[in-house]
């Protein structure tokens, strides 16, 4: 069941419809292992995350903008997971949060290191997305999936060209 908790959400210009709708395109899922995408359906069905609540009230954004929040956190816009896809740099933190940008885990596949996340409308888009934040002061870039990584994220950019680490 949805409920209103009071929290202000936060959505790109771009990503307000598809959060007030759900209104999405269809995207290519790429490659699967049974494992780790039972895994997932699995984690999904406990948290309810197939019965998806829209948002009805939230508050735009847009690149640059700084949030008038704890540590003044910057939006990057981050286009290619989503049109509205954006990391949150905040400085204080020493951190980029890039949500869904890219993924240190796999949730499809368990693969681990960066690489672009799985159900992103534009891949070509989101790789070039990474130059966005390259050059951002921080020493920790924080994925929506996976652990948290350590490194600069002109390293992250690189390492995801590269493709990836681990396996």
């Amino acid at each position: 069941m949805c409920s209103e908790h009071g929290v202000p959400v936060f959505v790109h210009a771009a990503d307000a419809v598809r959060a007030r709708t759900g209104q999405k395109p269809k995207v290519a899922v790429g490659p699967v292992r049974l494992g780790p995408a039972l895994g997932f359906l699995g984690y999904s069905l406990g948290k309810n995350g197939l019965r998806t609540c829209h948002v009805r009230e939230l508050t735009e954004i847009g690149d640059g903008d700084v949030l008038d929040l704890p540590g003044n956190p910057v939006i990057v816009g981050m286009p290619g997971h989503s049109p509205g896809s954006v990391a949150v740099h905040v400085p204080l933190a020493d951190a980029v949060f890039v949500g869904d940008a890219l993924t240190t885990r796999h949730v499809l596949t368990g693969r681990e290191g960066p690489q672009p996340a799985p159900f992103t409308d534009d891949p070509a888009e989101a790789l070039v997305s990474l130059d966005r934040i390259a050059r951002l002061p921080a020493s920790w870039v924080l994925p929506g999936h996976g652990a948290p990584w350590r490194t600069s994220p002109a390293q992250v950019s690189e390492t995801v060209r590269a493709g990836g680490v681990g396996g």
